[in-house]
């Protein structure tokens, strides 16, 4: 009997193939749950969470109120009133209905989780492949599991270039589901990190341009319908850019606290931070994303070494291999074009070329190589090879290793040796909870000397030396206030200050010793 071309493939290869997806989904689903429990059960212990991500999700929530904690007026107070507070704002809230601080680990998890689904809603890529080729990423790793911003933020970022991505690859307009996922990603990014910002106004001006064309091209002027349309973008611009809106209003400055100079005109500011001038900021990026000198993966790529301080994260071999992948790709998509005589698909062409604009502003952004700011870059790069991959397209005989299930072994590969390295630390639980972080990070012989209904002024510094001053150096000041200890029975509030000349007529604490700083 003839086989016709609807005919099923023998068992024995169904088996095969089923038996290989089975496997990774199994895995996937083991690593994730894995994640999901060092998430919830272990407190965050790094250094900036306890600084200012927690604190400010606290005092917006009404947890730990400015009544009882006030941060240091010329460091936190000035951050709090300018910068993104949206991943703040979910922080408390998960923190406030669970009564658990671990829960702010929960909105870089979740994104994480959310971005999974987007890939495989609009881009047809199986969750099991966008979960094991994105956790192998070391920062997306390290930071799904911490209450840093860094990457709910960069997940929204991502989610722009994958929607920006898809307006370019086709020549139609995009639905109404479309365009709100789109406004969503970059008002997430936006409303979360000062540095991506700049990022959004960016891919923004790319879609306005297309939006605009592919608008010229499929419909007729009807003024009705085009004042509709600009009333609609007017207000999606004011969601996307409602904190540097904001700030403009209250502050004069987009970018409030930050200085930023116009024109020659410097606007209104607290902060001239410190970026990292030297050198060439696109060498610095690239040495980063390469890891030619790396720090080891951590969630903030610490290092003592300067040369290796921040540098990189993305997994060097990993980023290689995606971008030789994405060059071959593209490659093999004009070729085939070429002989078909047609230009069936511009899919890969295009996700390279969005790889390249995608790179201006990470490479040329003050402190370029800190990945952890530019997450976005490594995990668009991901998500356009798997597109490309997942798509049937790329379904030809001479191309049948390029399927979803075989790309899924490779990652395993790569994400076996990130395991390897940071797994014991960021992918699995280690029951440190709110009990052994306050017994590690509070002093009983500071706490006694708070005295009761007073503002007790707090001595805490940002970096310090614990050689020079061990009893002053307090990184973990938010733990002393008041709601983290229920056995003290009188009220108190806390306000830090990182000289003693800053507390003023309150106590400070601790008394008598010199910052030599």
């Amino acid at each position: 009997m003839l086989h016709t071309a609807t005919d099923l493939p023998p068992k024995k290869s169904i088996d095969r193939r089923l038996s290989i997806e089975t496997v990774l989904q199994i895995l996937a689903l083991l690593i994730v749950t894995s994640i999901f429990l060092k998430a919830i059960i272990d407190i965050d212990i790094n250094y900036d969470p306890w600084w200012y991500h927690i604190p400010f999700a606290a005092r917006i929530w009404g947890i730990v109120p400015k009544e009882l904690f006030i941060g240091d007026e010329k460091w936190f107070e000035p951050r709090y009133q300018g910068f993104p507070l949206l991943a703040h704002f979910l922080q408390g809230f998960l923190w406030r209905i669970t009564d658990r601080v671990q829960s702010t680990n929960l909105v870089g998890f979740l994104s994480l989780i959310f971005y999974l689904v987007f890939l495989k809603s609009y881009f047809r890529v199986p969750l099991y492949l966008s979960a094991i080729a994105l956790l192998t990423i070391p920062l997306v790793l390290a930071h799904s599991t911490s209450s840093y911003v860094d990457l709910f933020g960069n997940i929204g970022a991502s989610v722009l270039v994958m929607m920006t991505y898809n307006l370019y690859r086709r020549s139609q307009l995009p639905s109404k589901g479309e365009l709100f996922i789109l406004v969503l990603g970059a008002a997430i990014a936006a409303n979360t990190k000062t540095q991506l910002q700049i990022l959004v106004f960016f891919i923004c001006g790319f879609v306005v341009i297309r939006l605009g064309w592919l608008y010229f091209r499929h419909s007729s002027f009807n003024f009705k319908r085009s004042l509709k349309i600009v009333s609609i973008c007017i207000l999606a611009a004011v969601l996307i850019f409602a904190t540097p809106v904001k700030n403009t209003v209250v502050y004069g400055n987009p970018l409030y606290p930050v200085k930023v100079e116009i024109a020659g005109t410097v606007l209104n500011h607290k902060l001239v931070p410190e970026a990292y001038q030297d050198g060439n900021r696109p060498v610095k990026w690239l040495r980063s994303i390469l890891e030619i000198d790396k720090a080891r993966w951590t969630v903030d790529q610490w290092s003592d070494d300067p040369e290796k301080l921040r540098m990189g994260g993305f997994f060097g071999a990993y980023v290689v291999f995606n971008l030789l992948l994405l060059v071959g790709l593209s490659i093999a998509e004009l070729w085939r074009n070429r002989i078909s005589k047609a230009e069936t698909s511009r899919d890969a062409s295009t996700a390279l070329l969005t790889v390249l604009v995608m790179s201006i502003v990470p490479a040329n952004f003050p402190q370029s190589h800190e990945l952890r700011y530019f997450i976005f870059w490594m995990i668009s790069l991901v998500s356009l090879n798997l597109y490309l991959i997942s798509t049937p397209r790329t379904a030809l005989p001479r191309w049948r290793w390029l399927q979803p299930k075989y790309m899924g072994l490779v990652c395993l590969v790569f994400l076996t040796i990130v395991l390897s390295n940071m797994g014991k630390v960021y992918a699995k639980p280690s029951f440190y909870n709110l009990e052994t972080q306050i017994a590690m990070g509070v002093k009983p012989e500071l706490l006694s000397q708070i005295e009761p209904e007073t503002r007790n002024c707090l001595i805490s510094r940002h970096r310090s030396d614990p050689l020079k001053a061990p009893m002053a150096a307090l990184k973990w000041a938010f733990l002393y206030s008041s709601p983290f200890h229920p056995e003290i029975d009188y009220p108190y509030a806390i306000q830090t200050a990182f000289n003693p000349e800053s507390c003023g007529e309150l106590k400070q604490i601790p008394q008598n010793v010199k910052l030599n700083y």
